[in-house]
C-alpha cells in the first residue's frame, strides 16, 4: 500500500470518542477507496479527514496546527 494512503499523521490512539472512531474508520476506508475508485483523490480525502477530526475532537483535546 502506498504511503499516501496510510494517513500516517492520523493517530487514533491519541484521540477520544467520536474523533477516535472516525480516525479508525478513515485508516481503513482510505485503503478501500483507493482500491475501488481509480479516480480517488487522496488529497481531498486527507483534507476532509483533517477537518472532520478537528471538529470532532473533545473540547479539552489539543488541536495541532496542521489538523484543519
Amino acid at each position: 500500500m502506498s504511503a499516501n494512503t496510510d494517513l500516517r499523521w492520523l493517530k487514533p490512539s491519541e484521540l477520544k470518542g467520536a474523533a477516535r472512531r472516525f480516525a479508525e474508520f478513515c485508516k481503513t476506508d482510505i485503503k478501500h477507496q483507493s482500491k475501488i475508485n481509480k479516480d480517488f483523490d487522496i488529497e481531498t480525502y486527507d483534507r476532509a479527514a483533517r477537518l472532520i477530526i478537528s471538529k470532532l475532537k473533545a473540547p479539552g483535546e489539543p488541536h495541532k496546527k496542521d489538523d484543519a
